[in-house]
């Protein structure tokens, strides 16, 4: 306990001049450092919120409890990063939805951000660095226990999900930044960091990744921990993304082949079943986030995404749900494009599961880009409950998302006829005839359309147009472009120079190392 307390202190040093953001990294590790829960309690029931100062780094209960504990970290009610506010700048900063109208955040969606602005734009920052640091801390400490009861394969596994975890977390900072400090141990003496490029981050990404390929197993001893504990086959999506972001399609079709060939996931037959609240942990689930009603690890989605008001009496799309009476700023209200999107494609399915219609005139708080009448979509998809803070779970990772993936990857590597195959399934579930798309460019548009309805709100959006173009400038352009349902601009101003949002100036302003974004 006496090295424990010794590390705790010096890394409390180490945090307030570097750039995570101190209050809450500490936060992070007391809730690792004094996790308290037996093997199997941990397991059956994670208890995401009870503290204990019983526990140091001594056995595999303990390694255990601590990289359980990250898993807790994203869900809890405070934090707003993997909730909703990655939608900011996957689905808003894109062509899908509307901010509300809290100014930081519309300025974000366009292309206005102010570094000083700590919502949204530092919560990427702060959180996934706490996460990070979190990680660190099991990899730092792990290899050092000894314990007969604890072996090495259990050690791997434990191991394991701390790499895939600090990949995942630096993953989504790059995409969000562009290139970000890298510190793999809170051992590390360099306090003042530089950034490391957009290149080598992902570089970083990748060999966390695949090492956590070869630590974890493909399936745990419950469907629970499977779906929500870092598998092999949660390493090899994301190393699926990964590549896919890279412009490397070979082997971006590689590791989503072997997602898709696994017999640990399918597609759930049903579409709507994956965001009504009352089939979580379904087969078609890689990773899924889990919120606990009545206490800290609840979530407040329903409150950001949808209406205010008692609409039980409302007959529209959907009809006798529960009364949201907390008057609030709505986000994500759906764009006319994406509405129209779903006509044009005639998915009557994911556009059913997806928004919830109500008269403009009825929205308390409607956003701009409507005119005076027209049904303003907010978002159905994320949560379904109607409670002040609920329990409903938050899909990170479907096997939905990597075969489309891997249909745009074989695309791209002249297996086109493979490629409409992948698409077909996907299309096949929600009822939609297979794909007139034969060459190689219509596929890659019929697949883009695909994205874009099947994964609305799912951290994709804006990632996949810069992709499809694979030309900033031409990306930039069709940003720019968006109009509402009368043809008038909506007033994104994007440019070349801000396709990455601002680093926060606060932590510019502690780590004379740190050079802003381009255009800021």
């Amino acid at each position: 306990m006496k090295n424990l307390k010794h590390n705790v202190n010096k890394l409390k040093y180490i945090i307030v001049k570097n750039q995570y953001n101190s209050s809450m990294i500490l936060l992070a590790l007391m809730l690792i450092v004094f996790y308290s829960c037996t093997s199997e309690e941990f397991f059956e029931k994670p208890p995401l919120s009870e503290l204990s100062t019983e526990v140091s780094y001594a056995s595999k209960a303990d390694a255990e409890a601590a990289v359980g504990a990250i898993y807790g970290l994203p869900s809890r009610r405070s934090e707003h990063y993997y909730k909703w506010q990655h939608t900011i700048f996957s689905d808003m900063r894109a062509d899908n939805t509307h901010s509300g109208f809290v100014a930081d955040i519309r300025n974000v969606e366009l292309f206005q951000a102010s570094p000083s602005a700590n919502e949204p734009n530092g919560y990427p920052w702060s959180q996934n660095y706490q996460y990070i640091a979190a990680c660190n801390a099991v990899i730092d400490n792990i290899p050092g226990i000894e314990n007969p009861d604890f072996n090495q394969a259990d050690k791997d596994v434990i191991m394991g999900q701390a790499y895939f975890l600090r990949g995942f977390f630096y993953f989504y900072l790059n995409r969000v930044y562009g290139g970000v400090p890298i510190t793999l141990s809170n051992e590390d003496s360099d306090i003042f960091k530089a950034r490391s490029s957009y290149e080598e981050v992902h570089a970083q990404v990748e060999a966390d990744l695949l090492l956590a390929e070869s630590l974890l197993p493909s399936e745990y001893s419950t469907n629970y921990l499977t779906r929500t504990r870092a598998t092999k086959g949660g390493a090899q999506s994301m190393l699926a993304k990964l590549y896919a972001d890279m412009g490397d399609y070979t082997k971006c079709a590689e590791y989503a082949g072997k997602v898709i060939s696994s017999s640990t996931y399918e597609l759930l037959p049903t579409f709507d079943h994956l965001f009504d609240g009352e089939h979580e942990y379904n087969k078609e689930i890689i990773l899924e986030l889990t919120h606990i009603m009545g206490n800290a690890q609840s979530t407040y989605v329903g409150i950001q995404v949808l209406p205010p008001g008692d609409y039980s009496q409302y007959d529209g799309t959907k009809s006798g749900f529960n009364a949201w009476e907390v008057p609030y700023h709505r986000f994500n209200t759906i764009k006319t494009d994406l509405v129209a999107a779903f006509k044009e494609m005639g998915d009557t399915v994911r556009e059913e599961s997806t928004v919830f219609y109500v008269p403009y005139e009825m929205a308390s708080v409607p956003p701009y880009g409507y005119i005076e009448g027209e049904p303003i979509g907010h978002l159905w998809k994320m949560t379904r409950e109607g409670g002040l803070f609920d329990d409903q779970n938050l899909v990170l990772l479907r096997l939905a998302d990597i075969i489309l993936l891997g249909a745009e990857a074989n695309n791209q590597i002249g297996n086109t006829g493979q490629a409409i195959t992948l698409l077909n399934q996907v299309r096949d579930r929600v009822q939609l005839p297979p794909t007139t798309a034969t060459s190689k460019s219509e596929v890659a548009l019929a697949i883009l359309k695909e994205r874009r309805l099947e994964l609305v709100c799912e951290n994709n959006r804006y990632y996949d147009l810069r992709r499809y173009y694979n030309n900033d400038a031409a990306f930039i352009q069709h940003i720019n472009s968006q109009t509402d349902s009368e043809g008038n601009s909506f007033g994104v101003q994007a440019s070349v120079g801000k396709v990455y949002i601002p680093i926060p100036q606060a932590e510019i302003d502690v780590n004379p190392n740190l050079v802003q974004n381009p255009g800021y």
